[in-house]
């Protein structure tokens, strides 16, 4: 593939001094800090933000114990990306955490290619050099994070060199999170400002954590998931409703949800909850005297010659003959004892 300049920001380190000094039997390297400026930068795409902890923010934390444990060092957020990337080596104490929301990309590591999709969490670890780009395009947040306790969360999240991608699902809340570092690095960071910083980070790597988790947890969790939702439709017959707000019920992305039910249940979402509406309807037809347009209504179907049609469609018969079917099989059975007496 043609090696192109993208929309992705390039990292140009700058040596700041680390607050601990190296042990006497260790070579440190000094702390570095990324800097996002505009060489090797194409122009940016609609939307694309970043954002960086300036080098005194940087030297402010590390005298500050619970940032020293882990901090933000920069932030961003790219819609429709193109192109591919290399960067440099990460350091021992830092990683970067990158989450797809659509789209497609790729990234390599020591020589293997990853491929990311949307709703997936790319980590590249530390000591990492990498490619990462799409054939396409992409939308995607990222991190840059350093400290002490950064290995623990990522050992908790269970991201390797090794496996390198986890699948975490759509959840609106961590995009805002990402897009929350991307305001806080972005302002002058004071004290308060950096503890905020560092701990948004640490609620962003924690909400990672639970929703790995609950993934693993297999076919029971995904089921559990599918009956919320087919409890919502039966809740909501009279009412119309979209793909998108079942998905949502079920805590899913839309085309995993909509995968999902088709596979656990052999039919479409909004089919099944059809079929829901019409054997309320054959209920309300056989045991009240509604009208056709008053149990098309109760339904949310404002047109009854449309309702007609799909209860037709369901059944194979009109709501007319489907009710007068149900009375007369009564009577029809009582004059059948009747004739035996």
């Amino acid at each position: 593939m043609r090696t192109i300049e993208s929309t992705y920001e390039t990292v140009e380190t700058v040596e700041v001094p680390r607050y601990n000094p190296p042990s006497p039997n260790t070579q440190e390297k000094p702390f570095r800090t990324p800097r996002l400026n505009g060489a090797n930068h194409c122009a940016d795409s609609p939307g694309e933000r970043k954002a960086r902890l300036a080098g005194h923010a940087v030297i402010r934390a590390m005298e500050t114990p619970v940032l020293r444990g882990l901090l933000p060092l920069a932030a961003g957020f790219s819609p429709n990306a193109r192109g591919q990337l290399r960067e440099a080596e990460l350091r021992s104490d830092e990683a970067i955490l990158l989450y797809c929301v659509k789209g497609e990309g790729w990234c390599e590591i020591h020589g293997r290619r990853y491929r990311v999709g949307a709703e997936d969490l790319l980590v590249i670890p530390a000591e990492t050099a990498r490619i990462y780009g799409t054939d396409s395009q992409w939308t995607f947040a990222w991190v840059h994070s350093t400290g002490a306790n950064l290995d623990f969360f990522l050992t908790q999240l269970g991201a390797t060199a090794e496996r390198p991608v986890l699948r975490v699902g759509d959840d609106s809340r961590l995009l805002g999170w990402f897009l929350e570092l991307i305001e806080i690095l972005g302002s002058d960071c004071p004290p308060a400002r950096l503890l905020y910083a560092s701990q948004t980070l640490a609620h962003l790597l924690s909400a990672l954590i639970c929703r790995q988790r609950e993934n693993r947890s297999g076919g029971t969790d995904a089921g559990d998931k599918i009956q919320r939702s087919i409890a919502y439709m039966k809740q909501h017959l009279s009412e119309p409703l979209r793909a998108a707000t079942l998905a949502s019920v079920a805590h899913m992305s839309l085309p995993h949800y909509f995968a999902l039910f088709k596979q656990r249940v052999g039919s479409t979402p909004i089919d099944y909850f059809i079929k829901l509406r019409m054997e309320q309807a054959r209920h309300l037809l056989a045991e009240t005297s509604w009208s056709i347009k008053e149990v098309a209504a109760v339904l949310g179907y404002e047109d009854p010659l449309y309702f007609s049609r799909v209860f037709k469609s369901v059944t194979r018969a009109t709501p007319s003959d489907y009710r007068q079917k149900q009375r007369s099989g009564p009577v029809l059975e009582k004059r059948r004892q009747g004739g035996r007496m």
